[in-house]
């Protein structure tokens, strides 16, 4: 079968992750991200040329091109963009075509094939999220990871000692690919993958460690239901936004009783830290 590639381009990258959920009415089998690019496949014989992004055209300006590309590049194309990726001897997240990587060799290895999921960990703010997580003791921990994509935050977050977890995710193809990266990796029991948006949550659930990577908008409407959902003395760890953004989410977090712990950078991302007060 011959695939259409979409090629997406917005002059806020913020928006990239609103087209994930602006994809969802379209026949996408795949989407992966080149840049500040996203690129959507499409089987050739369900192309219209019609496109509509609501969500992201509401907070940025977009772009877009496509071009006809063979079935038998497809698989090429797309394996030659994802590369292994390492932090440390710490943690490998890597593919099965992937040659030359002895997951061994590290003290975690998710294998993945990310299909329409969000979090591969080349993002600036996945990768951000990821060290939270293995500098953090979180032994017998119960995580929530808040707009899960891949939920490779959770998945990790079990490996380095979490008891429990749920993922949310709000497009269900990239809940779909979690579940299955979740039963791939022997935590079907241990991790609830949900399809939705943080309504998802049940109002008497509470959680050590809240992992919330998602657009800036989001952040700053659901922070009080984050606040909500942690247990006294436990922790939120937001990103998803620039350096320019950061001053925003603070004033949020604080409005909702939560104080401020650490701040770090990659690539002008943030990822924040703020602490639910102990009673």
């Amino acid at each position: 079968m011959d695939y259409v590639e979409l090629r997406i381009s917005a002059s806020d990258p913020a928006a990239l992750e609103l087209l994930y959920v602006d994809l969802e009415d379209m026949p996408v089998e795949a989407v992966e991200q080149d840049g500040n690019d996203l690129l959507a496949y499409i089987p050739a014989d369900q192309w219209t040329g019609e496109v509509d992004f609501p969500l992201a055209a509401s907070v940025a300006e977009l772009t877009w091109t496509y071009r006809h590309i063979a079935h038998q590049n497809w698989n090429a194309v797309w394996e030659s963009s994802f590369d292994p990726l390492s932090i440390g001897s710490e943690l490998l997240i890597y593919a099965p075509f992937h040659q030359g990587v002895n997951p061994s060799d590290y003290r975690y290895a998710v294998q993945m094939v990310p299909k329409m999921a969000f979090g591969t960990g080349h993002h600036p703010t996945t990768y951000l999220m990821l060290e939270c997580v293995l500098e953090a003791n979180l032994k017998g921990a119960q995580v929530l990871d808040m707009g899960c994509g891949t939920a490779v935050l959770a998945i990790v977050a079990l490996m380095h000692g979490a008891a429990q977890g749920v993922g949310i995710e709000i497009e269900p193809y990239a809940a779909d690919n979690a579940r299955e990266l979740t039963e791939l990796h022997g935590m079907a029991d241990r991790l609830d993958i949900r399809t939705g948006d943080a309504s998802q949550l049940a109002a008497h659930e509470q959680f050590d460690v809240v992992y919330a990577n998602i657009h800036r908008n989001v952040l700053l409407a659901d922070m009080p239901r984050y606040a909500q959902a942690l247990k006294s003395g436990g922790r939120l760890h937001l990103s998803g936004f620039y350096r320019a953004d950061a001053a925003a989410i603070r004033a949020a977090a604080e409005a909702a009783g939560l104080t401020f712990a650490a701040q770090h950078e990659r690539e002008a991302w943030v990822a924040m830290t703020v602490e639910k007060p102990v009673n």
